[in-house]
């Protein structure tokens, strides 16, 4: 059953596929994700590990096709079907995994209605027929694909996630500890003893780190509280954890400070360097600057864009219009202009790519006593070997905007906000939702 809206997609664009909402592909990519997932780190080339995959879910190889050895069946209660066309407002719970699906109304941009989503509590059962030799490994994928993915798009913050309604305590923890994993996924080690032969692009569950916060009798709290935690950390609004937002030389406004002053409930200026850096490449023709200049602390020619290991493409859009004065609704538009959209790519050497999924899972989780725990669930991965993220505007990459993955601060530059001080950004995410009161590390 699902416990959280589930944007899904059909044939024809931003509409659902009524006539079979759940499909057999769709798990079976998902089931061989999470055995990756859970296998990968057993395997000392990426051919072993092909090799493995192909012999139990299928697949192409060098000489023929070889047929899955796991066959799934799904049926779906049609009576659970219940689809919301409603537009996403900024107090639409999720709103902030869920923006994808906001009707569009820009100008220059073709106009489109919202996205609708399928509600929450649709049930479907699903039927694994897999080799007696092998049922385990399948059991622990179909395990972990409840537990930590979901079914459709934006499954890493927290969309379509699943729980069990029968046998729930042979299926699901009763808390996120060490005992219970064993239990669960006997003979699989997971969380915090990382691979001797360190990281690879692939993301493993050995060497992960999953926190997780106090219980909650309902799925939707508990997933917006760990959406909080994201949202929060990228936008600096809302409570600050101890080591997270203090003595730092530029506070801001956060939302909180916004609202007491009648403005609109929106973050102020970012203290990341993104914003700053693409206000120095891209140069107004006439040489005048934008209505925000960039700050002397980032303004350095080095390059960095720390946000793009929560995954890419990265849209990055500028605010065009000044916080209105009070008893106003709109404010005026900054005369002097911001830069345009633009995106975080990367690159390889030798092509341009757009798809890198986040390591940072953030979502529900449901425990065996019906109720859930918001967690966030860091995979060990490394990044592209030879990667290089950039900055492309209208389809074109910027001239010297690449930068390695990793650093949070480019040479010469110095923070304005404390989390970029830390070594890296899972140890500055994870640091900053472990200064959360209820929040503890499952290990």
């Amino acid at each position: 059953m699902t416990t959280t809206p589930l944007l899904a997609g059909s044939s024809a664009p931003r509409e659902l596929e009524k006539l079979d909402p759940i499909r057999v592909p769709s798990i079976r990519g998902h089931l061989r994700f999470w055995w990756r997932a859970l296998h990968g780190h057993e395997c000392a080339t990426s051919a072993e590990l092909a090799r493995r995959e192909r012999e139990l879910w299928g697949g192409m190889g060098k000489d023929a096709g070889t047929r899955s050895r796991v066959d799934i069946r799904v049926e779906v209660d049609s009576r659970t079907l219940s689809d919301d066309p409603d537009d996403i407002r900024q107090n639409t719970p999720g709103a902030y995994a869920l923006w994808v699906a906001s009707a569009q109304k820009k100008q220059a941009v073709e106009e489109k209605p919202p996205a609708p989503r399928w509600r929450p509590s649709l049930c479907f059962w699903v039927h694994v027929l897999a080799p007696t030799d092998r049922v385990s490994e399948v059991e622990s994928a179909l395990r972990a694909w409840v537990l930590w993915g979901g079914y459709g798009s934006r499954t890493r913050r927290g969309l379509g996630s699943l729980t069990v309604v029968e046998d729930a305590t042979a299926w699901l923890p009763s808390q996120p500890t060490r005992e219970e994993w064993s239990r669960l996924f006997p003979g699989l080690p997971l969380f915090g003893a990382r691979p001797s032969d360190g990281a690879r692009q692939m993301p493993v569950l050995r060497g992960a780190r999953l926190f997780y916060g106090a219980p909650r009798p309902k799925a939707e709290d508990a997933w917006t509280r760990a959406l909080g935690w994201l949202r929060d950390f990228r936008q600096g609004q809302g409570p600050f954890p101890p080591g997270s937002r203090r003595d730092v030389p530029e506070r801001g406004r956060s939302g909180a400070f916004a609202r007491e002053q009648g403005e609109p409930n929106r973050p102020g200026r970012s203290f990341w360097p993104e914003a700053d850096k693409i206000r120095q490449l891209l140069r107004k023709p006439d040489g005048t600057p934008w209505a925000h200049p960039p700050r002397p602390q980032y303004a350095s020619r080095a390059m960095a864009w720390p946000r793009a290991g929560f995954g890419l493409p990265l849209a990055i859009r500028f605010q065009r219009f000044a916080r209105p004065n009070r008893g106003e609704k709109n404010g005026a538009r900054y005369p002097e202009g911001e830069p345009p959209d633009v995106e975080l790519h990367w690159h390889d050497g030798e092509r341009l790519h757009e798809r890198l999924a986040s390591p940072l899972i953030v979502k529900a989780m449901p425990l065996a006593n019906g109720s859930f725990v918001p967690i966030a669930l860091w995979l060990r991965r490394a990044w592209p070997g030879r990667g290089r993220v950039v900055l492309v505007n209208k389809r074109v990459q910027v001239r010297d905007s690449e930068a390695p993955f990793g650093p949070l601060l480019a040479s010469g530059d110095t923070p304005l906000y404390a989390p970029l001080m830390e070594s890296s950004l899972e140890e500055a995410f994870l640091n900053w939702v472990k200064g959360f009161r209820d929040v503890k590390e499952s290990t």
